[in-house]
């Protein structure tokens, strides 16, 4: 998972999920709820986040889709998860349904990110990133504040850490420290499935 994917725009789906579909109006209505928990108005938000007013408005009202950059720069400027804008900040059962699972996908990069932990809180959250064939996690490796651990489910994926490669097939583990760019790439023509744990939660 890289810090700033270039891809411009993430399609969020959450199919089987009770309540709507958490298109690109409810990711706005999640950022304005954040951004009112804060006290900000659409001014100050902006200005920390290198958006002008008129996009950031309309990000919320869901005019527009927000590119990943600036949902991720958003994000950042609150000091909470992309995810959050999906679940929300309200107590969730301690149980996730493998069909409940909040989803986000980026169509143009063959990946599919799913939040397989309950939620965003406390000191971790789990992810299951699946690759199609040729799929990759970024056009470039990234990096974020973060520690993760991930596991190869199934499938083989390439992790490349610090500008090293390292193979990976079903049950192996990587442990990527803070501040390392790093991507995963699946080279196969088979999808591949892997389980991030990522503490603090970030992503």
């Amino acid at each position: 998972m890289a810090s700033e994917p270039t891809i411009e725009r993430a399609e969020f789906r959450a199919d089987a999920v009770d309540g709507p579909i958490p298109d690109a109006a409810s990711i706005g209505a999640g950022i304005r709820r954040e951004r009112l928990r804060r006290r900000l108005t659409l001014a100050q938000l902006a200005e920390q986040v290198n958006l002008t007013v008129s996009a950031l408005s309309q990000m919320e009202r869901g005019a527009s889709d927000p590119s990943i950059n600036s949902l991720r720069r958003i994000a950042q400027a609150f000091g909470v998860p992309m995810f959050q804008f999906l679940i929300g900040s309200a107590p969730r059962g301690i149980v996730v349904r493998r069909d409940k699972r909040r989803r986000l996908t980026f169509p143009n990069r063959k990946l599919e990110y799913e939040l397989v932990s309950a939620d965003t809180a406390g000191e971790f959250e789990v992810l299951s990133l699946v690759l199609a064939p040729h799929g990759t996690s970024a056009s470039a490796a990234g990096s974020h504040k973060s520690e993760e651990c991930s596991i190869v489910l199934r499938g083989a994926v390439t992790a490349e850490v610090a500008g090293q490669l390292y193979e990976l097939g079903e049950g192996d583990s990587i442990k990527i420290h803070r501040e390392l760019p790093h991507r995963m790439v699946n080279r196969s023509s088979i999808e591949a499935e892997v389980l991030i744990i990522i503490s603090p939660p970030t992503f």
